[in-house]
């Protein structure tokens, strides 16, 4: 199969996988019911939802700074509005290419290697993400009296061997390096050797991205903003529950839904995660007892919500920079 028809396979897939999950969502339900629950909301409470949304972004966003601190210092702004293109880009574009692009943006406009700043993505979303928020969910559970789903102990246990995977690596290659890695040289090896200058030096560049995870002192900012990145988008979570009436839920279920819809939407869908957001919202609220048509009404507001504000900020940010979506959306595939 050729590259362009493997990701116009991949695409189909996504895309057939969103609209499966919108179909099995509004199946059997009442849509008179939904459109009540979508009229009697109270949006007022999307003010202080949308507020905690970008202050997330202003803690992503100094997250990354110390993660690139040892290559390059470079302004919080500068990172801020490339963090905001990025997480658009994930929004508007294919298989999640916002990560791509914050690489490209990163290191076409601060001289960072492409090959160091996605080490530094890798390891914030691969790893630190992924560990606090199952740290978090594991607070929940333990707080809660709240029976959870086989598929979704599957999904953390999965979830959790990936971040330790993920943080033996990371610390491995910060530690030893590219040259004093016995065991990325024999691997290395084993490529034809043509090859083999090229590949040391994509792994030294990318052995660079990982240069802060020899400070203690910036590992335990970049994991202080990480708690806090994830604690306050579920406390916005939980506005959104204010806004439907759900203030009779405990606040841990705004949480329940941050960790199942963050594990779901790994699964392959079509841009901005539509369908695989709105299931696990719905899946989360019904553990709560909520109706299907309150909750499905919870979650188009909620994963709206999201989606415009850091789409429309992102767009602000590209056209600030004198980029265009097609233009970034080009250099982060040649480099994906």
């Amino acid at each position: 199969m050729s590259p362009r028809a493997k990701k116009i396979a991949m695409q189909v897939t996504g895309l057939a996988i969103s609209i499966a999950l919108l179909s099995f969502l509004f199946y059997k339900i009442e849509f008179k019911e939904l459109l009540i629950a979508l009229k009697e909301a109270n949006y007022w409470w999307l003010i202080p939802n949308i507020i905690l949304i970008m202050v997330t972004m202003v803690f992503r966003a100094y997250r990354w700074k110390h993660m690139v601190a040892p290559i390059r210092e470079i302004p919080l702004p500068r990172l801020f509005s490339i963090t905001m293109i990025g997480f658009m880009a994930n929004n508007l574009l294919p298989f999640r290419l916002g990560e791509f692009v914050r690489a490209y943006s990163l290191s076409s406009k601060e001289q960072v290697s492409k090959s160091a700043s996605l080490a530094t993505i890798f390891v914030e979303r691969i790893v630190f993400d992924l560990l606090a928020l199952l740290a978090i969910f594991g607070i929940v559970l333990i707080i809660s009296p709240l029976t959870v789903f086989k598929e979704l102990k599957i999904g953390a246990i999965v979830t959790i061997i990936t971040g330790l995977i993920g943080l033996t690596f990371a610390f491995y290659l910060s530690s030893h390096g590219q040259r004093d890695s016995h065991i990325l040289k024999r691997l290395i090896s084993l490529f034809p050797e043509r090859f083999r200058a090229s590949i040391e030096g994509t792994v030294a560049r990318f052995a660079t991205g990982l240069e802060f995870m020899r400070s203690g002192k910036r590992v335990f900012w970049v994991t202080y903003h990480t708690f806090m990145i994830w604690v306050i988008m579920g406390i916005s979570n939980y506005f959104i529950l204010l806004a439907f009436g759900f203030g009779n839920l405990p606040l841990t279920a705004s949480f329940v839904i941050l960790v199942v819809v963050s594990i779901l939407i790994t699964v392959p869908s079509s841009p901005g995660f539509v369908g695989v957001y709105h299931y696990g919202t719905v899946l989360s609220l019904q553990l709560y007892g909520v109706s299907p048509e309150q909750a499905l009404s919870c979650a188009l507001v909620m994963h709206a919500t999201q989606f415009l504000v850091i789409t429309i900020v992102g767009l602000y940010y590209l056209r600030r920079e004198h980029l265009s979506l097609k233009e970034i959306e080009q250099e982060a595939e040649k480099r994906g």
